[in-house]
């Protein structure tokens, strides 16, 4: 059923994504928020379109790594104690995440999504004109040792189960990829079929323009509550206003499970925060594609304004300031992987991953309120799932098929 009233809370690219397909069905879509789109939390990311994502976070290896690194200065992970006490139900539930019968779960439900992933980009960035922004670079990581090579072999087993295509590389096919990095690194493993977008703010703010083009309102403001309205609809509350709508689309990131919560919803959600620095290119040679360093845990990726580096998983909240001091502690390492590298860094940021415990983002109608839809909880794979994730909102809206089973990204499976 088309032109229904729709709202979307949240203008980052999960919130885009879903507002153009709303609004391609025929629907009248308001995107809420305070933010201009893609300024929060889909601004910093390392731009890969990773199809081939299935492992989740918590694996049964990094329960024996977790220790160290909480205890290690220098480590890129970090909990801030005096945020364990809210953080500790959904820590359990992340630890529990880690046995491997869930991460084979986890993994199951990541892989129909991730499948559709590159195409969903390509038909959005192609509705926006900004499909100059993506390119098919592929997705390269580079281990030093063979001891950190062997650290891959739960990603390799998860990715050959589920059809996803890789290649394991030596320091000559490597080089022929990547001429410019130092050659200290003695294996790659890349994904081919990988996609890169090459400035995210770019293409989120290209389908923020293109859906204002369209007849699409902006509201920006933040949202307070959601109520359920007698004879069906959502009554949305913010600081400007009361407005009721036929549906709604939670789509806020980290700020999603409050909205969820005074529904009497109960989702598991919480934040790892990541951070990046902002690098002129320097005498640095070329990078051709975002290149993850998981023994030293950071990214660098080839962006249209610079080389940015992405580093950190930080366990404190929404509320507690950045600290930028391990990120810097990172570009030793970062200079040493490409010779040249320039000392200027021209922007430092910080932003919000919203993590469920499992990997798996949430998505579907509340269970209270069904005129709610919930689009949330993509932790790493923000950028990535954005698209189709949109995709799926809109046939949840309008009753069609999926294609594939929703039920493992339901959000009361917690």
């Amino acid at each position: 059923m088309g032109g229904r009233e729709i709202a979307v809370v949240g203008a980052g690219v999960v919130g885009m994504s879903a507002a153009l397909y709303l609004q391609r069905d025929g629907h009248k879509v308001s995107v809420i928020d305070a933010r201009s789109p893609g300024t929060l939390t889909s601004y910093g990311n390392a731009g890969g379109i990773v199809t081939g994502g299935v492992t989740p976070t918590s694996t049964p290896d990094l329960w024996r790594q977790i220790p160290t690194m909480l205890l290690d200065p220098a480590s890129p992970i970090r909990l801030r104690w005096r945020y364990l006490p809210r953080l500790a139900p959904w820590l359990v539930r992340f630890l529990l995440a880690g046995r491997s019968a869930q991460v084979d779960r986890s993994a199951s439900a990541l892989a129909p999504i991730l499948a559709q992933a590159n195409d969903a980009h390509r038909e959005l960035a192609a509705l926006a004109g900004v499909h100059d922004v993506l390119r098919p670079a592929g997705w390269l990581k580079v281990y030093e040792t063979e001891t950190g090579f062997a650290g891959s072999a739960l990603e390799r087993r998860l990715m050959s189960r589920h059809g996803i295509k890789f290649e394991v590389l030596g320091p000559d096919e490597l080089r022929q990829l990547e001429p410019h990095l130092a050659p200290r690194f003695i294996k790659a493993l890349f994904q081919p079929d990988a996609g890169f977008a090459s400035y995210p703010w770019r293409l989120v703010d290209g389908y923020g323009q293109f859906f204002a083009q369209a007849g699409g309102e902006f509201l920006h403001e933040n949202v307070r509550t959601l109520e359920p309205r007698e004879g069906g609809g959502v009554r949305v509350r913010s600081e400007r206003g009361i407005r009721d709508f036929d549906a709604v689309v939670v789509a806020a990131g980290a700020w999603s499970g409050r909205l969820a919560a005074g529904l009497g919803d109960r989702v598991s959600l919480d934040t790892e925060r990541g951070y990046h620095l902002n690098l002129d290119p320097g005498e640095a040679g070329e990078l051709r594609r975002p290149v993850v360093f998981p023994e030293r845990v950071f990214a660098m990726a080839p962006m249209q304004d610079g080389i940015r580096i992405n580093s950190g998983i930080e366990l404190a909240g929404l509320e507690a300031p950045p600290d930028f001091s391990r990120i810097y502690k990172i570009l030793p390492h970062a200079r040493a992987a490409l010779p040249g590298l320039s000392d200027r860094v021209n922007r430092e940021w910080m932003g919000y991953r919203p993590s469920t415990p499992d990997s798996v983002p949430v998505i579907g109608a509340s269970p209270r309120c069904p005129s709610v839809v919930y689009a949330f909880g993509h932790g790493h794979l923000g950028l990535t799932l954005g698209p189709v994730t949109g995709r799926l909102v809109a046939a949840i809206v309008a009753g069609r098929p999926a294609g594939f089973d929703l039920a493992p990204y339901r959000p009361d499976r917690f």
